[in-house]
């Protein structure tokens, strides 16, 4: 990745559960604020245009921040970049009008692979940091994905396993509920027990994954406003691409795999 440009001001990053894995020199480059909700952006526009990168917010129909609020800070002159959750969402509503999205999850829902909110929705813990208490479906497909390779569990299971926790509503499906609901299907507790440590692994997590890759590129400073090359990117990985591309083939092939 590239170096953590000092010449800018610290972008404004909302965000928790998806950064606390992070480097803690990553998370000092930036203004780290809570997730994002309803409201939250429109204060913004009393400053001068910044950079504002969307990571982690809040779900449901009264606390969610809206594409209408995002877009004001466009027409303000404000860079808006969004990955992992709530930013995937809102960059990949608004990536006609200007918005940046990065990584997987936001490739994925700018190609309409994903489509509904509830892939990436969670309940946060507002005493605890934010802390994720439940599970979204992108995560609990890529660690299925990794116990598929690791031999926990055969390809087909995997499908089996991934329905059944989506059959639980975002804001009960965590990984207690997953292993009571895969355990009547038959999985063994020792393949339960595997499952829910691969799901501790913050490296599995396409939410954080996705969070890094995008601040590091942010942080860089040489593909924003002034500083940016006529090289195009790869929003999940930021590799150049060639003419006509819009994504990184390997990338969309590994998206597909590990969040799907």
């Amino acid at each position: 990745m590239w170096p953590i440009s000092t010449s800018r001001p610290r972008p404004i990053v909302f965000g928790a559960a998806s950064v606390r894995p992070l480097d803690p020199a990553l998370l000092a480059a930036v203004d780290l604020r809570p997730p994002v909700r309803r409201g939250d952006l429109l204060p913004l526009l009393d400053g001068g245009p910044g950079t504002v990168v969307l990571v982690d917010g809040l779900f449901g129909g009264t606390m969610a921040v809206t594409p209408t609020e995002c877009r004001q800070l466009l027409d303000a002159g404000w860079t808006v970049v969004g990955c992992s959750s709530m930013g995937a969402l809102r960059a990949a509503d608004l990536w006609p009008l200007g918005a940046i999205g990065i990584g997987d999850i936001f490739t994925l829902y700018r190609l309409g692979t994903l489509t509904s909110d509830a892939d990436v929705a969670v309940a946060l813990d507002p005493d605890d940091g934010h802390r994720e208490v439940t599970v979204c479906t992108v995560h609990v497909r890529a660690v299925l994905a990794a116990a598929v390779e690791a031999g926990l569990i055969a390809p087909a299971q995997r499908s089996r396993l991934a329905r059944a926790a989506e059959g639980i509503h975002w804001s009960q499906r965590s990984w207690t509920a997953c292993r009571a609901v895969w355990s009547e299907l038959g999985v063994a507790p020792t393949v339960l027990s595997s499952l829910l440590r691969l799901g501790r692994e913050p490296r599995l997590h396409p939410k954080v994954r996705d969070a890094e890759t995008c601040l590091r590129a942010v942080l860089a400073g040489d593909w924003l406003g002034d500083g940016a090359t006529d090289t195009r990117r790869c929003p999940a990985c930021q590799e150049p691409l060639t003419a006509g591309m819009l994504f990184c083939s390997v990338c969309v092939s590994e998206a597909h795999e590990t969040c799907l």
